[in-house]
């Protein structure tokens, strides 16, 4: 069955099992082992098939003499469409002078604690042993990157002798491609689970109550930036000559649903990979390559709902408009924190709060940060969501501009 069809299903089965069956101590005891599971199971897979595929694809663009610019695109993109939706949230703000959040009083210090300590960052980029290097992280694909950089660097089938082993590796990356694929219709049922311990996780009602407008402010720029400024931009950067946006974003959608639901942008990292391929005709070589790089920089979402946060917290607190150069600074910082938030995953907006807020010496850091906490699963699902479909869109774009010719794959092509 087409994931188009099984992922909305899913989401539907997730929350009408939480409203039939929800407060039945065993149906709770089974999510509660069901959840851990499920994101295990993801993750379980997500590392070695990027491993191999992204090892495969730096050694297929520099046969195909275009590392160059899949990495420079890759890059491009990333940082204009974190510069674009954190400027763009900046001009929204000024649709509504008085702030739109208000404080809750809560502490969030334990919410603070739970950030990545950047100590440690250096040993994601090169460990004492290479063997080691696999499992530095489960949180962030960086540390296999690099490894698979280096094998994939070497790889390249100049030689007699390299040549069987890119081969081989080729062969492998194909076996993962298809692994990708079953993940992605196997992740409709995964998505039952994650969406059915969403719905128990959130309040509506208290979502609602805490910061009415906020809530349906973020519910707008969320819909109106994957409906509209994406696709915009998507257009805009392939000159009008990259097909129908709207008919890219259809196919990659159950992957944007997967991420945005579990709160993690690797979460339908594999699917994404999968569907990118399958249902958008991205290159191999560019999907294996772009979309884990996006997972680390193309965090534009996160950035620009941190800007719209951020400007409206100060906003409240200040019982008025800022003036422009503080917004200016508030939307370039929130831009070049989001790189540092994909390792705090799952806070990556309460981080970038925190690292502005501490920038503009704001005497109460762990109280505005701990205003988020309720609004959390809101926040994380919009700035997720926006995560995801710029890696989506990115990748199209970069494979059109290596392969012009290529197309989205026919309705019964499609996953």
């Amino acid at each position: 069955m087409k994931t188009w069809i099984t992922y909305p299903v899913a989401i539907i089965l997730g929350f009408s099992a939480q409203l039939l069956l929800g407060g039945s101590p065993y149906y709770e005891k089974l999510l509660d082992l069901s959840v851990p599971f499920v994101r295990d199971l993801v993750f379980f897979i997500l590392f070695p098939v990027v491993f191999i595929l992204f090892a495969a694809a730096v050694a297929s663009t520099r046969r195909h003499k275009d590392t160059s610019a899949v990495f420079s695109l890759t890059i491009v993109w990333a940082l204009f469409t974190t510069l674009i939706l954190s400027f763009g949230a900046m001009f929204l703000t000024f649709l509504v002078p008085q702030g739109l959040i208000s404080f809750s009083g809560t502490s969030g210090a334990g919410l603070i604690n739970q950030f990545f300590d950047f100590k440690a960052l250096r040993g994601l980029f090169l460990s004492d042993n290479a063997f080691n290097q696999f499992t530095l992280s489960s949180f962030s694909l960086l540390p296999i990157l690099v490894v698979a950089f280096l094998v994939g660097i070497v790889m390249r089938p100049n030689k007699e002798e390299i040549r069987p082993s890119y081969v081989v590796l080729n062969s492998f990356a194909e076996v993962a491609i298809r692994l990708s694929r079953l993940f992605a219709i196997l992740s409709a049922l995964f998505l039952i689970v994650i969406s059915a311990s969403l719905f128990r996780n959130t309040n509506i009602t208290a979502l609602l109550k805490h910061s009415y407008w906020y809530v349906l402010a973020l519910g707008a720029i969320g819909l109106a930036t994957v409906v509209v400024i994406l696709p915009l931009l998507y257009t805009i950067f392939t000159l009008f000559r990259g097909q129908n946006p709207y008919r890219i974003g259809f196919r990659a959608y159950p992957a944007l649903f997967s991420s945005a639901l579990a709160g993690n942008l690797l979460f339908g990292t594999t699917s994404l990979i999968a569907l990118s391929n399958q249902n958008n005709k991205v290159r191999k070589r560019v999907a294996s390559t772009s979309i884990p790089i996006f997972t680390i920089i193309g965090r534009g979402g996160s950035s620009m709902v941190a800007t719209f946060t951020v400007i409206e917290m100060l906003k409240a607190v200040n019982q008025g408009p800022l003036s422009i150069l503080t917004m200016i600074f508030i939307a370039l910082f929130s831009a070049l924190f989001s790189i540092a938030a994909a390792f705090s995953p799952g806070f990556e907006v309460p981080f970038i709060v925190m690292m502005v807020l501490q920038g503009f010496n704001y005497p109460s850091v762990s109280t505005a940060v701990g205003s988020l906490i309720i609004l959390l699963p809101l926040i994380q699902l919009v700035s997720i969501l926006i995560d995801s479909a710029i890696a989506a869109y990115g990748s199209v774009y970069i494979s059109r501009v290596i392969s012009p010719e290529d197309k989205v794959s026919a309705y019964k092509a499609m996953m």
